[in-house]
């Protein structure tokens, strides 16, 4: 019998040991690298989404006015009222999540929906045909946002000729900013008369 055509191939148990090793190690190489595939899509498509919302939800200030209050030795602005509707290509924005920070010259404000220090501001439905006050949900919703600077022991109130910066944040983290000012008039108004801002 020819000794060449007479071999056999025979494989240790340690080597069977050490391929079956192998690919168990490659699977659950895998299974990790598929599994934080999917997590990093994940993290991506929610902070992409966020990204967006901060940059198409953004809130359109209309106008603003202010209420004269005459009780003083000199008339201020004691009350603000901001008209509001959704930018073009905004989603629904929930003014119940929005937060106004107030920077006038007698030091800064923050105002929230529901707070019960004096630092809330109210949301009207000026026009709200599917009544979703106070989530603006369409374009022909109109909402005022008011506010009052000398609520809750503080006077923040304007007076003649001083501005004051408004920065409201929404749920989403989109931001608008708005520059009031008290017109120079104001020793001409009554008591509770409504002007320009």
């Amino acid at each position: 019998m020819n000794a060449a055509t007479d071999q056999r191939g025979q494989v240790g148990v340690e080597t069977l040991i050490v391929f079956i090793a192998m690919i168990l190690v490659a699977a659950i190489a895998a299974t990790m690298m598929i599994t934080t595939v999917s997590s990093l899509q994940s993290t991506a498509e929610t902070s992409s989404q966020d990204s967006q919302d901060q940059v198409t939800n953004q809130l359109l200030i209309l106008s603003a006015t202010g209420e004269v209050d005459t009780s003083a030795a000199e008339p201020r602005i004691d009350r603000v009222r901001l008209s509001v509707m959704p930018a073009p290509g905004a989603g629904e924005i929930d003014l119940s999540g929005a937060s106004i920070e107030y920077v006038g010259s007698d030091g800064v404000r923050n105002y929230g929906f529901e707070p019960a220090d004096g630092n809330s501001f109210e949301v009207i439905a000026s026009s709200d045909p599917d009544g979703t006050a106070p989530v603006l949900t369409s374009r022909g919703d109109r909402y005022t946002i008011a506010f009052d600077l000398d609520a809750g022991g503080r006077d923040t109130t304007l007076g003649t000729g001083e501005s004051a910066t408004l920065r409201i944040v929404g749920a989403s983290g989109a931001e608008t900013t708005w520059i009031v000012t008290a017109p120079h008039s104001l020793d001409r108004a009554d008591d509770g008369d409504v002007v320009e801002l």
